[in-house]
């Protein structure tokens, strides 16, 4: 009898072994997977959570929002040889039903980290922005942005559409609103319906000589001059052939506050800042500092800020040492004769130059290097409005 009973023990022991050699197995699967196809959890949901059932095989579970990244973890997951039970979810959620779009219908809606009001601040969107949406929760929807970001939103900021509704949206006749800001009226009521900020999308219901009526992504009416705006059509192919317009747009938001998370010209973040900039001239830059340090030619502190050209990105954080990686914090966007516009504190001007009245020591000393984004149109992380399918 105590020969049996050691022999269940070992039994169990080895298997309990086999089962956590598997699990670590499938584990270090996930993660090679993670890293090639969704390394950053701002761009993209990759959760996948193993278990061994009675079967011995082993059960996947949790979500992504990529579904190559989850045919590419269970042609990974064969090599190990045993039965594999799919319960990876892929978003969006069913219970969205055929509502997995949206578009932004308010001028300026906060994104958070997680879904409730007192949650961190991530970024912001503006109205007519289409969004992907991809959970439900409590009246919270979890949504991607069209720079991939991912963030949560109440439910009352989106107006949610179907795909043939979508469709239709990308397929109206739009304009983008280009002031900074200006509150607006219905046409008839005379009535005051919301605020608009610069690079909103709107439908146009009616043309007049002056005027346009325009349709929010929720039915609301407003009318807003013909000065004020310019058609998508137009606006989507015009190409930037002069950078130093992205130099003059920057200019428009000097002295506006610095808010964390803002992108939009009632406040804006550091990185909210530039690609506010370059999303005004029809370009779409990832949102994070960080992200956007990882795109466009790069120019090196060795070779100094006068390699630096006018709309480079310019970047700021802790140099990589032994002990510590390098850590990107702060972004800017170069102009020309060694100054940068950058928010920090509010929309200002400084110089790389030591001589000169603006010069910031600090910034200086902390230079990562820039970005030359204008020359990588096209790749990752830099993307034209008029290629982007959402729009």
């Amino acid at each position: 009898m105590r020969n049996k009973v050691w022999l269940v023990i070992i039994f169990i022991g080895f298997a309990c072994s086999n089962d956590s050699k598997l699990l670590q197995q499938a584990n270090q699967i996930s993660h090679a997977v993670k890293l090639q196809i969704a390394p950053d959890s701002r761009e993209a949901i990759f959760n996948p959570a193993f278990s061994i059932n009675k079967d011995n095989g082993i059960v996947v579970s949790g979500e992504t929002s990529l579904p190559e990244a989850k045919l590419a973890l269970f042609s990974a997951l064969e090599a190990l040889e045993v039965h594999l039970v799919d319960s990876l979810i892929v978003l969006p959620e069913k219970k969205l039903g055929d509502k997995t779009w949206g578009v932004i219908n308010l001028s300026v809606v906060n994104l958070r980290a997680y879904p409730k009001h007192s949650a961190e601040l991530v970024s912001q969107s503006i109205m007519g922005t289409p969004v992907r949406l991809l959970k439900e929760e409590n009246g919270w929807y979890q949504l991607q942005t069209p720079d991939k970001y991912i963030a949560w939103v109440d439910g009352a900021a989106i107006a949610q559409k179907t795909e043939s509704e979508m469709k239709a949206w990308r397929n109206s006749n739009r304009v983008i609103f280009l002031p900074d800001f200006e509150v607006v009226k219905d046409p008839e009521q005379n009535e005051v319906v919301t605020d608009l900020v610069a690079g909103a999308i709107l439908e146009v219901e009616k043309e007049h000589q002056n005027s346009y009526d325009l349709t929010l992504p929720d039915g609301r009416r407003i009318q807003v001059e013909k000065s004020n705006c310019e058609l998508l059509s137009d606006w989507k192919t015009w190409e930037l052939k002069d950078v130093s317009i992205l130099t003059k747009t920057a200019k428009e938001f000097l002295g506006r506050p610095y808010l964390w998370g803002g992108t939009s010209v009632k406040g804006v973040d550091c990185s909210g800042f530039v690609k506010s900039v370059y999303f005004i001239n029809g370009i779409i830059l990832a949102r994070d500092a960080s992200l956007q340090f990882l795109h466009g030619d790069t120019i090196s502190p060795a070779q100094g800020f006068l390699k630096l050209a006018e709309g480079d990105l310019v970047f700021f954080g802790r140099a990589k040492t032994d002990e510590k990686p390098m850590k990107v914090t702060h972004v800017g966007m170069y102009m020309s004769h060694g100054e940068y516009i950058h928010s920090s504190g509010r929309v200002r001007i400084n110089s790389f130059e030591p001589e000169a009245e603006n010069y910031n020591d600090y910034r200086s000393i902390t230079w990562l290097g820039g970005r030359r984004v204008l020359n990588r149109i096209g790749e990752s992380g830099i993307c034209r409005v008029s290629e982007h399918p959402w729009y």
